[in-house]
């Protein structure tokens, strides 16, 4: 297995549906480090051939604003159960 795979099987990809005012997103959720970090690659409809933003969020503070995104209608292709199962580091790969 090269380098680019185990780091892909260590990634949620994340389809947020559009919301208000906010465009259709992938977010590819890196797993939740010892400290609680995920690392975070989003892009937006807006520009899919953009480079991805990046960032580095706390799991927690990053489930409750997806949790946010949700009730607010934008959907998911992941189930909440999975999403917060990843962001706590006890889901596996997804599939």
């Amino acid at each position: 297995m090269s380098s680019t795979d185990s780091s892909a099987a260590r990634e949620l990809p994340l389809l947020l549906g559009a919301g208000r005012g906010t465009p259709e997103s992938l977010m590819l959720l890196g797993a939740p480090d010892a400290d609680g970090v995920v690392h975070v690659r989003t892009w937006t409809a807006d520009d899919w051939g953009a480079p991805p933003r990046t960032s580095a969020e706390r799991a927690e503070t990053l489930l409750k604003w997806l949790e946010v995104q949700e009730h607010a209608g934008r959907t998911m292709n992941q189930s909440p159960y999975t999403v917060r199962l990843w962001l706590r580091g006890e889901g596996g790969a997804p599939r």
